[in-house]
């Protein structure tokens, strides 16, 4: 047997064995540490809601819109008076608080009175009534323009960013939501919804059809069907392809 070197097993102490293992679960612990680390386990990715986890954010805001009144103005123009009816369809729509118009002190008055006038007859011709305008004057001081000021506040929504896409989805053995889970849903939103009062509380109801209930309503009481009567003869929505094919023979 000469030739080989002998090896000699020696069996470790308990304190090396100890610490060794202490060393391996400590070396696990930080590893699975670095693998769950990430924003998609810290608040508020860990709501399951969108609309929690990404909310949309309604707040007041004044629209505003300046009409000038030029020197000489006889009234307003063609492009004036059509901003004029965008701005009073949008506050129409959504239902803010009531309209303000601010009218300049000093400078052209008769070119402001011709001015004013037409709007006044505009907001007429769109139905509007004296409880639903307040009039105003201010003075636009020495180096602003002359204008006819229109405002009211109405509620305005801003959909969250969604910045962080850091994270690889393809491995998620906590089958948690990412950070952008609807988020790109909670933004189109806040873009596109007509009102964003609506976020806020629901729209009213429109007014209900009655004719066709009074109808049915009245041969309920005199106890006759309450129906609609169908003839074979005539093709109606009950109509199968059984009986189209005859009517068609």
């Amino acid at each position: 047997m000469s030739g080989f070197p002998k090896v000699l097993s020696q069996r470790p102490t308990g304190g090396r064995s100890a610490a060794a293992l202490l060393a391996v679960l400590l070396s696990g612990t930080v590893l699975t540490g670095c693998m769950q680390a990430g924003p998609r386990f810290e608040a508020p990715f860990m709501l399951a809601n969108p609309t929690e986890r990404h909310p949309i954010v309604v707040s007041n805001s004044e629209a505003r819109l300046d009409i000038p009144v030029y020197a000489g103005s006889y009234g307003l123009t063609r492009s004036q008076e059509s901003q004029l009816y965008s701005f009073l369809s949008d506050y129409k729509r959504s239902r803010g608080s009531r309209l303000v118009i601010k009218a300049p002190v000093g400078g052209d008055e008769r070119a402001t009175r011709a001015v004013f006038t037409d709007v006044k007859q505009v907001l007429r011709s769109r139905g509007f009534t004296q409880n639903e305008v307040v009039l105003e004057s201010y003075s636009p001081g020495y180096k602003s323009f002359q204008a006819i000021r229109l405002t009211y506040d109405r509620f305005v929504a801003e959909g969250p960013t969604c910045p962080d896409w850091s994270e690889n989805l393809a491995y998620d053995p906590n089958n948690a939501p990412y950070p952008n889970l609807g988020c790109a849903t909670q933004r189109n939103l806040a873009a596109q919804v007509a009102n964003p009062r609506h976020l806020v509380q629901p729209a009213d109801e429109t007014p209900r059809a009655s004719e066709r209930r009074d109808t049915v309503w009245g041969n309920y009481v005199k106890g006759e069907p309450t129906g609609a009567e169908w003839r074979p003869e005539a093709p109606s929505e009950r109509a199968n392809s059984s009986n189209l094919g005859a009517q068609s023979d």
